[in-house]
């Protein structure tokens, strides 16, 4: 809110919400909303739902529980220090390239 030099007040008008509860979300004291009130205030601070890491983790969460043998394997890679294989590696280059319609996609070209 800095960097948009908006107030709290000025931000619950331009998205309905209190004041108040946007003071406790910045605070961390109250859960993280969901994702439609993210992207409200996304809107509000005119960048993307995406530029909050919450709301981030949470897209990942969503392709990770519908791909366990991702899940397992990236936690391999990134908890225990194993190496990427290449079908790993090849997965991700496609989707920050773009190729491929979602994470789920994806998960299913490299044997997921």
């Amino acid at each position: 809110m800095d960097e948009r030099r908006l107030s709290y007040r000025q931000l619950a008008y331009k998205t309905k919400l209190s004041a108040g509860y946007l003071n406790h979300l910045t605070k961390a004291t109250r859960p993280v909303p969901a994702d439609p009130v993210v992207a409200v205030i996304a809107g509000a601070l005119c960048v993307e739902p995406d530029f909050f890491i919450e709301y981030r983790l949470r897209q990942i969460v969503g392709v990770l529980d519908g791909a366990p043998g991702l899940t397992d394997r990236l936690y391999a890679i990134l908890l225990r220090s194993q190496p990427a294989t290449d079908d790993i590696v090849q997965a991700l280059a496609d989707l920050s390239a773009g190729n491929g319609s979602n994470g789920r996609a994806q998960g299913a070209v490299v044997g997921f």
